[in-house]
C-alpha cells in the first residue's frame, strides 16, 4: 500500500466509523477537540492526522487507533469490524426500544 492509498484508507475509516457512531462531523470534532475544518480535511484525505489527533479520534469513535489504518477485509468469512459495530448498534437500539416499552407497560 503506497502513501496515497494509506491516506485514502484513513480518510474512509474516519468517515465510516463516524457514521457508524451516528456522529455528525461537528459532533466528532467536538469530542476529539479538533476543528470541523480539520476533520473535513482528514475525511477528504487532504491532510494527515498527527498521532495525538489519531488517538483522540479513535477514542471518540470507540475504536483502537490501528483500526483507522486497515482496510475492511473478510478473513475466513468473518465480517469486518464495521459490520459488527453496525450490528451491535442495531441490536442496542432494538433492545433499548423493547426495554422502554416494558418500562411503560409496568409503570402504569
Amino acid at each position: 500500500m503506497n502513501s496515497d492509498e494509506l491516506r485514502k484508507t484513513v480518510a474512509e475509516n474516519i468517515r465510516k466509523y463516524r457514521k457508524l457512531n451516528n456522529l455528525t462531523q461537528m459532533a466528532l470534532a467536538e469530542k476529539a477537540n479538533i476543528s470541523v475544518g480539520y476533520l473535513c480535511d482528514l475525511e477528504s484525505g487532504k491532510k494527515w492526522g498527527m498521532p495525538e489527533t489519531i488517538s483522540k479520534l479513535a477514542s471518540s469513535l470507540h475504536i483502537q487507533p490501528f483500526q483507522l489504518f486497515i482496510t475492511d477485509v473478510k478473513i475466513n468469512n468473518f465480517p469486518p469490524a464495521a459490520d459488527l459495530l453496525q450490528l451491535y448498534n442495531d441490536l442496542k437500539q432494538d433492545i433499548d426500544e423493547e426495554f422502554s416499552k416494558l418500562l411503560k407497560k409496568y409503570s402504569k
